[in-house]
């Protein structure tokens, strides 16, 4: 799940519609904090910065929160995403 300005998306395909929509997008990553979930095969990850959309200027700052879960050793998948524009 995907869930981008309080706007949820569900499975793969929503998923990719919704980030084919916004455009080309430049990230600038700032800072990212990594923690092992429950499971310790699995992650949290907790990133800051900047990102740069299709046509616009000046850039914007973001966080994002993902969970990487592992499908295999070595390889993981999207669990859930929660990306916000920090406008103030």
């Amino acid at each position: 799940m995907l869930t981008f300005e309080g706007q949820q998306f569900m499975g793969g395909t929503n998923i990719s519609q919704k980030m084919a929509g916004l455009g080309k997008l430049v990230h600038n990553v700032q800072r990212f904090d990594v923690q092992p979930s429950l499971d310790p095969s699995n992650l949290i990850i907790a990133v800051v910065g900047q990102v740069k959309l299709d046509g616009q200027e000046n850039p914007l700052h973001f966080s994002e929160f993902f969970q990487l879960v592992a499908s295999s050793p070595g390889q993981y998948y999207i669990h859930n995403q929660i990306f916000r524009l920090n406008y103030a």
